[in-house]
């Protein structure tokens, strides 16, 4: 019986960590860096002056039409910049006219199509 008690154990063990696994950030879908702003996961792609972001929960699309923010870029040597975010359609968001330096520190700080709730999501260039 006390064999059987720890193969159950073992087994429950096991099917808990697979899964505490499959929640979290998930996987980038246009090559950008991940990050899990607490309502929603948000990827920021950086390329040709503009950042991109794609707005997900639960790995499903978020309409962005009514979302609304804005981008603070802080490089490495502490300068900041402001940007506005503006929708573009479907899940994706854009802010132009940035760079985005490696070692600089992102922040999108959005508000959502409620006008009230507010994500924050943080971002570490290399």
């Amino acid at each position: 019986m006390n064999y059987l008690a720890r193969i159950l154990a073992v087994t429950a063990a096991a099917f808990m960590v697979n899964q505490a696994g499959a929640h979290g950030v998930p996987l980038p879908q246009h090559g950008g860096i991940m990050d899990d702003a607490g309502l929603v996961a948000v990827e920021m792609v950086a390329k040709n002056r503009t950042v991109e972001l794609f707005v997900t929960d639960d790995d499903a699309p978020v309409d962005a039409r009514n979302i609304k923010g804005v981008l603070t870029v802080t490089s490495a040597t502490g300068t900041k910049k402001e940007t506005p975010i503006a929708a573009v359609s479907g899940n994706q968001l854009r802010s132009k006219d940035v760079d985005v330096p490696p070692g600089s520190r992102v922040t999108a700080l959005l508000t959502m199509a409620d006008g009230t709730t507010k994500v924050s999501a943080r971002f570490k260039v290399q």
